[in-house]
């Protein structure tokens, strides 16, 4: 018997685990069909072997109320929906035919603020007209449900993220009149107590004195509470690099608004580091370095950094101290120097110490600098220069950006203007001016352009008596493609040297093949000279492989310069901003 059952129950399985052939048609705009397909509750029974004919002709009486309340989302509250259904077709054929009518418009809002903020008539006032500038459902627009939720919750966040953290919603009410196809709406925020900001309380600090923290701190006893603050105190504490971790809170309790502390917990990250880094390109070549850093010398907060780099054509020592950054967002660091390079017959030897000021706000980094330094220069088949040059700089940046590893939107300028005098224990008097652009304009998913150039001008009599590093050479992977590094300057003897005048463009268009795998179309002209009717801008085109690696973009380019007559590959890591 057992067997027999067995068998039965196999032979029926098939037949049960079908369950009911049926379609169902829908004649709708297509702006509604995905919405529809997606959400019918008719649709999502296909392919259920527990589905019968009368649990069909169920779902099938059901389908227009809830293809009503699918479309009310959309702002249609009295659609003509025709329905039929017929049983005798294999598959079932169900079909509905779907008319939205006119959408439902939002005729009026009432916004009101209740609570503490109903009596400080000024910030009532003020917030009124912020929350009704940036409602997102205004007269005359269509009523979707998801929009009216978003509404209210940006409403409420306004509140939240400001003097109000225990805002709340006391009541809303959205009134549908299907005949008129209007919508009335009325929001009522209670905004609770007004707080303040307290005393600092910090923990978690063993390491490093207080004050790396105390520094940092935008906000003052007795000022009014704000989210964005406290994110911000954050966001700064997080760029130290002194802490693993970070947490800026404040306790929200209603019945305790006025000064409120603000807590700060931290995670340290150890107050010493070495590091090691090799690396490869077609313009340095060969590249070993060591780092060492020490974020708590003389257990101030104080930053020591010392940085050894040996490259094939360049190899240098840098060591700076830096001083913990202030609540303006300024640091302070001193600097030494000392670098010999060996590029295209030249061969100099730098040593210099300088100090600078640094700020960062945003997307903008301002620096402000002075460095006296010392180079000795020896030319193949030219005669040797020994300068020296004082000189202050200013450097203005602004990044905006989607990714600083992997941008694909957005764009980087930045701008360098310095000099220096003969009075000034410096061999000659000049002004240097400096811009370099770089655009990202993303063109669909896997599409996109990238546009680059750089302007130099130095203002002097002439380029003696200038370090190298205040004129200019070009060509090579990040600038002009199809040339040697640093191959596009002034031809002295048998070596290039920097002139006083710099002009590059660059258009470059990527493709992703897959989500890390890209090709590259690019062209590139430019070229430095030491006056401006020398300057002949050279081109350099090609085509390039595109890889997204753990540490950054790596770019491998087969580029011909047209100049030269010969084709050269770039290879490179990482974005030259």
């Amino acid at each position: 018997m057992l067997v027999l059952a067995c068998m039965l129950m196999s032979m029926a399985l098939p037949v049960f685990s079908a369950g009911l052939d049926y379609r169902v048609e829908l004649d709708v705009p297509q702006a509604y069909r995905d919405l529809l397909e997606k959400n019918l509750d008719i649709n999502r029974w296909h392919n259920n072997p527990m589905l019968d004919t009368a649990q069909l002709q169920s779902l099938y009486q059901a389908a227009p109320d809830n293809i009503r309340t699918l479309l009310a989302t959309e702002g249609f509250y009295s659609p003509e929906i025709t329905a039929s259904i017929s049983l005798q077709d294999q598959p079932i054929l169900i079909r509905f035919v779907i008319a939205p009518g006119p959408p439902t418009q939002v005729a009026q809002l009432d916004l009101s603020l209740q609570g503490a903020v109903a009596q400080m008539p000024e910030e009532r006032d003020r917030l009124l007209a912020q929350l009704r500038q940036a409602w997102q459902l205004p007269s005359g627009s269509v009523f979707r449900q998801t929009t009216w939720e978003s509404a209210k919750r940006n409403a409420l966040k306004t509140l939240l993220t400001g003097r109000f953290p225990t805002a709340r919603i006391a009541s809303s009410q959205a009134v549908v009149n299907p005949q008129t196809r209007q919508a009335t709406l009325s929001v009522t925020l209670d905004s609770g107590p007004a707080f303040s900001f307290g005393a600092l309380h910090i923990s978690g600090l063993q390491r490093y004195p207080a004050s790396v923290v105390e520094r940092l701190n935008p906000i003052q006893p007795g000022a009014a509470y704000s989210q964005t603050s406290l994110l911000e105190f954050q966001a700064r504490l997080q760029d130290t690099g002194y802490f693993r971790t970070v947490s800026v809170s404040a306790d929200t309790d209603p019945a305790h608004p006025d000064n409120v502390p603000v807590q700060v917990n931290v995670v340290e990250n150890p107050s010493s580091k070495l590091g090691f880094g090799i690396g490869v390109s077609t313009d340095s070549g060969l590249r070993g370095q060591i780092e060492y850093q020490d974020l708590n010398v003389m257990r101030r907060g104080w930053r020591f950094k010392s940085l050894l780099k040996l490259e094939t054509s360049l190899q240098s020592l840098n060591a700076e101290l830096q001083l913990p950054r202030n609540e303006l967002g300024y640091q302070d660091s001193i600097n030494a120097f000392h670098e010999r390079a060996d590029i295209k017959g030249v061969t100099s030897v730098r040593t210099g110490t300088g100090v600078k000021r640094t700020r960062t706000k945003g997307r903008i980094e301002t620096t402000l600098a002075t460095q006296f330094q010392t180079e000795h220069q020896s030319i193949a088949g030219g005669v040797g220069n020994k300068l020296q040059a004082l000189t202050l700089n200013y450097i203005w940046t602004y990044h905006n950006v989607n990714n600083p590893l992997f941008p694909t939107r957005g764009y980087v300028f930045s701008a360098q203007l310095g000099g220096a005098a003969r009075a000034l224990l410096s061999d000659q008097d000049f002004v240097r001016g400096y811009t370099r652009v770089v655009y990202y304009l993303p063109l669909g998913q896997r599409d996109g352009l990238i546009l680059r150039g750089e302007l130099g001008g130095v203002l002097a009599t002439s380029s003696n008596g200038i370090p190298s590093d205040f004129l200019f050479r070009t060509g090579g992977d990040q600038s002009v493609r199809g040339y040697p590094y640093l191959s596009l300057g002034v031809k002295q003897a048998d070596a290039i040297v920097g002139g006083r005048y710099l002009a590059v463009g660059s258009v470059e268009y990527d493709h992703w093949l897959t989500e890390r795998w890209g090709a590259a179309v690019f062209y590139d002209v430019g070229d430095a000279a030491d006056t401006l009717p020398n300057l002949h801008l050279v081109q350099g085109y090609g085509v390039g492989a595109r890889w997204k690696s753990p540490v950054g973009p790596l770019n491998l380019d087969l580029a011909y310069g047209q100049a030269v007559h010969a084709l050269r590959v770039h290879f490179s890591i990482g974005v030259s901003f």
